[in-house]
């Protein structure tokens, strides 16, 4: 792999840890009910929780619902294209 390749994945791999602890934190604190212990697809599934992904060309927007009501912050991703 190239260094632009390996600094790639570093970037989306640090990203992607930090939605996650994010996304964990939600489901932890903001759930009715909480969800303890091990985060599991049945309690998942069970409280009525999902992760909403809208795409566009040149930006992405996550967030989790519970039952239709967001219970996380919005991480909002712009993507820019420059060309020299």
């Amino acid at each position: 792999m190239t260094d632009i390749q390996n600094l790639a994945n570093s970037f989306f791999l640090e990203i992607s840890k930090r939605e996650d602890e994010i996304f964990e934190r939600a489901v932890r604190e903001n759930a009715i009910p909480k969800i303890t212990g091990e985060i599991t697809k049945g309690k998942i599934r069970w409280r009525g929780i999902r992760m909403v992904q809208q795409n566009d060309l040149l930006s992405s927007v996550k967030w989790v619902e519970q039952r239709g009501k967001q219970i996380s912050p919005k991480i909002v991703c712009d993507y820019k294209i420059k060309l020299n």
